[in-house]
């Protein structure tokens, strides 16, 4: 029986291309996570950050949970979910919370208990990309509620990547 081949370079080009529709770079959540740890590390480069969230972009998982959030995101924006399903993700319901449990548990989790509480601020304190995508869709623009909370927990992964990977020496 052939063994069964994961797509992972076709995920990767979807995310890629979906980023660049809506866009958001690698190094835009990367200066944010830096301007978010450089407190904990004065040492921290941006260059550091964006090896981090390269890092936190590697894992299938988040690879997966970032494809599903931009496919529900991209049928909404075509009218083609079921009401009142297409309603609630099109005004971004807060009391829908499917779009931070997809972050929280398909991508924060994999980072630790610091990546899932800093995706708790950042959700509330939308201050990078997160909140370029929420502010163009309450503009008008293309629907982000899946993906906008993927992005916040993309940076709190890539903060919490940087906090565990401080030395001791960085600890003195």
């Amino acid at each position: 029986m052939p063994e069964d081949v994961y797509p992972d370079k076709e995920v990767w080009q979807y995310v890629q291309t979906e980023f660049k529709k809506r866009d958001i770079s690698a190094k835009e959540i990367a200066y944010h996570a830096w301007e978010h740890q450089k407190q904990f590390n004065d040492d921290l480069t941006v260059e550091e950050a964006e090896m981090a969230v390269h890092k936190v972009l590697e894992k299938r998982e988040v690879r997966n949970a970032l494809m599903v959030a931009l496919a529900i995101d991209n049928l909404a924006s075509a009218h083609q979910l079921p009401e009142p399903l297409q309603t609630i993700i099109a005004e971004d319901n807060p009391c829908f919370g499917v779009d931070e449990m997809l972050a929280i548990n398909g991508i924060a989790q994999l980072y630790g208990s610091i990546a899932v509480s800093n995706f708790g601020y950042l959700d509330v304190h939308k201050s990078n990309a997160a909140k370029k995508l929420d502010s163009a869709q309450k503009n008008g623009g293309r629907i982000a509620t899946m993906f906008d909370d993927c992005v916040s927990a993309i940076q709190a992964c890539a903060e919490g990547y940087l906090a565990h990977n401080l030395t001791k020496n960085d600890l003195d």
